[in-house]
């Protein structure tokens, strides 16, 4: 996978700090993060024995340099998410 560009890197934590990301880590306190090149794709399933997955959410992953706690960001409300692009495909997905 291609390493992202510092510029997509820095667009990336302004708008986590324009949204609020930036106090300390919910485990340990720690105050300084790493912003992990790449995306996660969360599929959502209604049931726990439905074979498909449904509702893909294409995040961004922040790390605590400190303890290594992860959360994700969903890329959508950032506005990450390319008007021009189609959604990710919905219901297609099977967890096989």
């Amino acid at each position: 996978m291609d390493q992202w560009t510092a510029e997509k890197r820095e667009d990336i934590v302004k708008r986590l700090h324009e949204r609020g990301v930036n106090r300390p880590c919910p485990r340990c306190a720690g105050e300084a993060f790493s912003l992990v090149d790449g995306f996660a794709v969360f599929g959502m399933v209604e049931k726990l024995d439905d074979e498909a997955v449904r509702n893909l959410i294409p995040s961004v992953c922040v790390a605590c340099n400190k303890c290594g706690y992860l959360t994700f960001h969903a890329i959508g409300p950032l506005g990450l998410l390319d008007k021009d692009q189609p959604p990710p495909p919905q219901d297609k997905q099977t967890t096989e």
